[in-house]
């Protein structure tokens, strides 16, 4: 149905001030309008995965594939706690001693590894890890776990 057969009739004469009243409020709708911001096709993925909780995969060395979950939010909360302590950019920064005590980073890295294993594989260790994961794939799990939580804009 159009409009005008909704319309209910007037009497002769405020027809043309009715259509002049709905340009105006048309003319300020759009004005006040903000222009919508159009998403790129990677965002909208990143998007879709936080709000269906698709899992993400990975083949470790062992030649399985595993699937890593969204986390909860007590393990997001840690995730993004140890995130600060590792460099997730250079994961082999990680196997490297800073300053004087002679310490690296490779038990935080393993923590967060395990973190992305635990929801579905309880019987994962770090050991296991530390065989079959290799600095390519420790950067993709570490990766997949900021996108599918959707941390990748909050660090």
């Amino acid at each position: 149905m159009s409009e005008r057969e909704l319309a209910i009739p007037r009497a002769a004469g405020t027809e043309g001030n009715e259509a002049k009243v709905k340009q105006d409020q048309t003319e300020q709708s759009k004005d006040t309008e903000t222009p919508k911001q159009m998403l790129s096709q990677e965002e909208a993925d990143v998007r879709e995965k936080v709000f269906f909780e698709e899992d993400e995969k990975v083949r470790l060395r062992d030649g399985k594939t595993y699937s890593i979950p969204p986390l909860g939010l007590k393990d997001a909360r840690q995730l993004m706690k140890k995130l600060n302590s590792i460099d997730s950019g250079v994961i082999i920064a990680n196997l490297i001693p800073d300053g004087d005590d002679g310490e690296d980073r490779f038990h935080e890295l393993m923590d967060v590894l395990l973190m992305a294993f635990k929801p579905y594989y309880k019987e994962i260790t770090a050991s296991h890890l530390e065989e079959y994961v290799d600095l390519d794939t420790a950067k993709k799990i570490i990766d997949s776990m900021i996108g599918l939580n959707g941390l990748k804009k909050s660090l």
